[in-house]
């Protein structure tokens, strides 16, 4: 791999692959803003699939306490993107194209835990899907599928 390459990494997919990788469990997920404000953990990985915390503040709930449709919806993304990214190589990057999300129930402000695989990745194009669960996993919030372009890091 040539140096510019790995110059041109994306420094998100650098960090989860390598965390993927070397099998850490409950890593910090704070290496951009997205991911940041919704506290994201990578809790573990394994069979092909990452378990992600989301922690939804006070600011995401609705007038109904319930967390926004568009929070949980950024949960499923940012997890299936992640997943997607931890088996990308070194100077590639994804970027969704299409996002199916379904939802199940109402959530509250708290701990989510999204399940994240990945079903293939393509020369241009990867398919992912997810599930995110309240915080015991005892609960099916929303599911989603999207599909994903792989791109190279822009130098």
């Amino acid at each position: 791999m040539s140096e510019r390459l790995l110059e041109g990494d994306n420094p998100t997919r650098a960090y989860v692959a390598e965390a993927v990788s070397s099998g850490r469990r409950n890593v910090p997920l704070e290496v951009n803003p997205a991911l940041a404000s919704l506290s994201a953990f990578l809790v573990e990985s394994g069979d092909g699939e990452l378990v992600i915390r989301f922690t939804a503040p006070r600011t995401a709930t609705q007038g109904n306490g319930v967390v926004g449709g568009g929070t949980l919806a950024s949960m499923l993304d940012i997890g299936m993107a992640m997943a997607v990214l931890s088996r990308l190589t070194p100077g590639y990057t994804c970027s969704t194209i299409s996002l199916t999300v379904n939802m199940q129930s109402a959530g509250q402000e708290g701990h989510y835990i999204a399940v994240a695989g990945v079903d293939r990745v393509g020369r241009q194009v990867a398919f992912a899907h997810a599930k995110l669960y309240d915080a015991q996993r005892s609960r099916l919030i929303a599911n989603a599928t999207s599909s994903l372009a792989v791109i190279p890091v822009r130098p």
